[in-house]
């Protein structure tokens, strides 16, 4: 099971339903092959460019499995104790939307966005002062470092979620997958119909 959930640092039994229908697994998806190679009339290898123009080129793009292949590492991440105002800032500094609450042990405990951010200043007269932990969404989703990057589109899409921590096997943060990250993939990574 690709889907984790963490509730203010401990973790809650999984799955968890969806508010509006469940997560099927998916059958009949193994991890994805290698990349399709065509062959052009004089055998030269065609890869495609960002703006969909077939190009030649010595080497196909690498096969993309598993979420540990596009996630960012290291994690920016805030704790809880920090103010508003500063978790803001790193999203700023960093050119990030998204931010794991941690707490001193390094669990998640939240996920706050820049957006979840604006909003409380504006409409909830949050200071930029309180705590972020006071404003920050949970409970938080994330995903196996290991898990299918089908499974990982779909968690985002099913649970209408910007971005997914990535643990490894011992329930520790090792990266952040966002929504962004999957359509950098499919850009950079030849035709669509491999991921249909």
């Amino acid at each position: 099971m690709s889907l984790i959930v963490f509730d203010m640092g401990r973790r809650v039994e999984t799955p968890v339903a969806s508010p509006r229908r469940r997560i099927s697994p998916l059958s009949g998806i193994s991890r994805t092959d290698a990349v399709e190679q065509q062959n052009d009339h004089d055998g030269e290898l065609l890869t495609y460019s960002r703006q969909g123009q077939q190009e030649h080129d010595e080497h196909s793009p690498q096969a993309v499995a598993l979420t540990s292949d596009i996630m960012i590492q290291p994690v920016i991440t805030v704790e809880s104790g920090a103010s508003i105002g500063h978790a803001y800032s790193l999203m700023r500094q960093h050119g990030i939307h998204h931010l794991p609450v941690m707490d001193t042990d390094h669990r998640v405990l939240a996920m706050v966005s820049d957006r979840l951010i604006l909003r409380s200043l504006v409409e909830n007269n949050a200071s930029n002062e309180d705590p972020v932990i006071r404003i920050a969404a949970r409970p938080v989703y994330c995903t196996e470092e290991d898990a299918d990057i089908r499974q990982t589109a779909h968690l985002l899409c099913e649970y209408h979620i910007g971005a997914l921590p990535v643990l490894n096997d011992k329930e520790q943060l090792v990266g952040i997958v966002t929504g962004s990250d999957l359509l950098h993939v499919i850009s950079d990574y030849g035709p669509l119909e491999l991921w249909a």
